[in-house]
């Protein structure tokens, strides 16, 4: 072996002619990677006298080799060959080898004798190993002619000088070669991601399109059953195919074959001989009636593990997968596991979906409204004229429950919104009987304290003069008396704490976007609102009617407190200034009139504060009781044993109830005369702690409800009156003993 014998690289040149190496140098710029190789196999045939030349380029890192081009032909494609034992031996010595073309490897001789004559099995090939990270080649000279042992040195004078363009070449089109796999593997994404609503025919396409992908000639996805711990194949080519009749569902054990050994690691397996691999199991890691040369399997993972494998059999053309297969897989996989969970959850939404559609087609028969009710209230010939019904201090508990819905039917038409948006008598009587079925029983937040709120928005665009004065546009009226009477529909008379802290199902669906409750509440009305027959915004063009639903949104989630706390800053700011015709001082404007209809029982007579204050107070103790049964330690207002109610009530009103009215009062001044109602309401709690004093907390509802409450509280302000009037008039007596001893003084003096 002559280049043994050379201790150091040389740097000169010895065997070559200097002028044909600047030449071949100098013809290899801008040219591909094969017509590269196939000007350096001419220079060397004619410089070795050799049958034939090729070049042998090896893949170090993942131990693969391939053939480019022949002598001065390029082949129709990069033929994989196996890296034989003769071939990693010249490469691991990095020295000259010598051997018979016929003691090559099969895949080596078909790709390199279609180029030599008929009787060349018995030429000798010279192999020279050139050393390079990630990339090597082995120059390859058949039968040469010159002395032999001068053969590495040719090849080695040349490679000195074109193996840095050659190698630079190499991995520019190994590059080339990698983006071009990865925009076919994103097309493919894009297309997985595409069919995700059925599992079925995503596993079919993503068969499909592995095939493509890997140019193989089968592809299976098996997924685990976790509740089985078994593989099954949900989707089979031959279920569709040539299946019979009585084709079932394959399923394997997790631990059975090269496929149970990829889901106990999570680590891809290229069997590049199958047959020959010792967990190779024909059951699980063939297709019946088909016969694997070689397999690359592959786990497909999500978020939480492994949940099934991909196998594709059998590379057409090349004898095994590749490391750039390798490589393809495991992005391949991570899609396919993404579309796969995709489609899992996509069918739990659709199923979710379904059974919502049942739910609430079963609570909207049981709320039903007949003809005969709807027919009953547009007929209803009962005096529903009552002048005091228009008023902002109406006491709305002085109706006839059964007469409530014919009054909020004529508030609408009152303000002839059913003739400005033509809603039909019939849609706008059966939506309130649907709002009216809607509220639940509980002690506040039912279908009374819904009329309440609609009253006195009705009484409010009456008085304050809305819309003449164009604070409120007509749409915008007709939808501040909507939100006023769906606002609350459904409350179950707890808060949105309770609902979160408790994680509800109503607090799974809609703490993310807080307000748990009113958006709970705005979804009820939206189901109501698009129910045949109930529809009254149905004439509305769709621009107007996309308004109307923000609006409603806007007006229900405005009457959550903690929204109000929250903006309070903002809307004394735009209240200083507050400018009609103002998008975002007419949503201010709208907050706070819906919150003002919302506490309006605070600005009425003291009997209806002492009612309202009871049921508020029932349902705050009832959750306390509810949150006690949680394990859970209620805020001292909702725990009957520890709530002082007259403070309670007290705090209420100072700290929401008057600054909400002096807001409105800045831009409504009609409004600002309600504070004054509210202190006065303030000064009968504040005479009525030492009633309350005597008896325990929990006895503090009983004490509310008492008859003689009022004869009580009337009792201690007189008291405190008599008591001021004995301190001012001590105070007055004083100042008279002073002056006089003062005037004494100075008569002395």
């Amino acid at each position: 072996m002559a280049l043994a014998q050379k201790k150091n690289k040389r740097k000169s040149i010895q065997q070559s002619d200097p002028g044909k190496i600047l030449y071949l140098i100098m013809s290899l710029t801008d040219h591909r990677c094969s017509d590269i190789q196939i000007r350096i196999n001419t220079y060397l045939c004619e410089e070795c006298e050799a049958d034939l030349v090729f070049h042998v380029i090896v893949n170090c890192e993942r131990k693969e080799a391939f053939i480019d081009t022949v002598g001065t032909v390029s082949l129709p494609r990069r033929t994989i060959v196996k890296l034989s034992p003769k071939l990693l031996e010249t490469l691991r010595s990095k020295l000259d080898q010598a051997e018979l073309l016929s003691n090559f490897e099969d895949d080596f001789k078909n790709v390199v004798m279609p180029y030599l004559p008929k009787d060349n099995a018995k030429r000798r090939v010279i192999l020279m190993p050139v050393d390079g990270n990630p990339f090597a080649v082995i120059f390859c000279a058949v039968a040469p002619k010159i002395v032999e042992s001068n053969v590495p040195l040719v090849i080695h004078e040349c490679a000195l000088f074109v193996w840095p363009t050659l190698k630079k070449t190499i991995a520019l089109e190994y590059e080339r070669c990698l983006k071009t796999k990865c925009q076919q593997l994103l097309r493919v994404a894009k297309r997985l991601f595409t069919q995700v609503a059925s599992l079925e025919t995503l596993l079919q396409m993503a068969s499909d399109q592995a095939k493509n992908l890997f140019q193989a000639e089968h592809c299976v996805v098996l997924l685990v059953d976790v509740e089985k711990m078994e593989l099954y194949e949900s989707y089979s080519p031959l279920k569709h195919l040539s299946a019979p009749p009585d084709y079932q569902e394959r399923r394997f054990p997790l631990n059975l074959g090269i496929s149970g050994e990829v889901i106990s690691t999570g680590m891809f397996i290229n069997a590049r001989t199958a047959s020959e691999h010792p967990l190779f199991n024909s059951t699980i890691d063939c297709l019946p009636n088909v016969k694997c040369r070689n397999l690359l399997c592959f786990p497909i993972r999500e978020q939480g593990g492994i949940i099934g494998v991909g196998q594709v059999i059998n590379k057409i053309v090349d004898p095994y997968f590749d490391g750039m297969d390798e490589e393809m897989a495991l992005a391949f996989s991570i899609y396919c596991g993404i579309c796969i969970i995709h489609s899992a959850v996509f069918q739990k939404i659709q199923e979710a979906h379904i059974r919502n559609a049942l739910a609430t087609e079963l609570v909207m028969y049981h709320m039903k409204v007949s003809d005969d009710e709807v027919a009953s209230l547009m007929d209803c010939t009962g005096y529903h004229k009552n002048p005091l019904v228009a008023g902002l201090h109406f006491e709305t508990r002085s109706l006839p429950l059964r007469e409530l819905p014919c009054y909020a039917l004529k508030m609408f038409t009152d303000l002839r919104l059913d003739k400005k948006f033509d809603i039909k008598p019939q849609k706008l009587a059966c939506f309130i009987l649907y709002v009216k079925k809607g509220y639940r029983d509980v002690p506040y937040h039912n279908w009374t304290h819904a009329f309440n709120v609609v009253q006195w928005a009705y009484a409010s665009i009456i008085n304050f003069r809305l819309l003449q004065h164009r604070y409120f546009n007509d749409l915008q009226a007709l939808m501040y008396l909507v939100a006023s009477l769906v606002h609350d529909i459904d409350h179950r008379g707890t808060t949105n704490s309770f609902q979160v802290l408790g994680r509800t199902n109503l607090a799974a669906l809609y703490s993310s976007e807080g307000s748990v409750m009113e958006r709970h509440h705005l979804a009820q009305a939206m189901c109501i609102l698009n129910t045949e027959g109930c529809d009254i915004l149905q004439s509305l063009p769709r621009r107007e009617f996309d308004r109307a639903i923000m609006m409603l949104r806007d007006n229900i989630l405005s009457t959550d407190l903690s929204n109000y706390y929250k903006n309070v800053g903002d809307y004394k700011v735009i209240a200083m200034d507050f400018q009609i015709g103002n998008q975002l001082h007419f949503t201010v404007l709208q907050s706070l009139l819906m919150n003002a209809a919302d506490l309006s029982d605070q600005i009425k007579d003291w009997a209806s504060v002492k009612k309202t204050a009871a049921a508020v107070l029932a349902e705050f103790f009832k959750q306390g009781e509810l949150e006690k049964l949680r394990g859970e330690q209620p805020a001292q207002s909702m725990d009957r044993e520890k709530c002082f109610i007259p403070d309670l009530e007290i705090e209420f009103l100072t700290t929401t109830v008057i600054p909400l009215y002096d807001l409105l009062g800045k831009i409504l001044p009609q409004a600002s005369t309600f504070s004054k109602t509210v202190v006065e309401h303030i000064e009968k709690w504040e005479h009525s702690k030492p009633v309350f004093a005597e008896l325990p907390f929990p006895a503090g509802l009983a004490v509310l409800l008492s008859p003689e409450l009022d004869t009580l509280i009337e009792l201690n302000k007189q008291e405190a009156e008599r008591l001021e009037r004995e301190r001012i008039e001590a105070e007055l007596l004083a100042a008279q003993r002073a002056k006089e001893e003062a005037e004494e003084e100075e008569d002395e003096y």
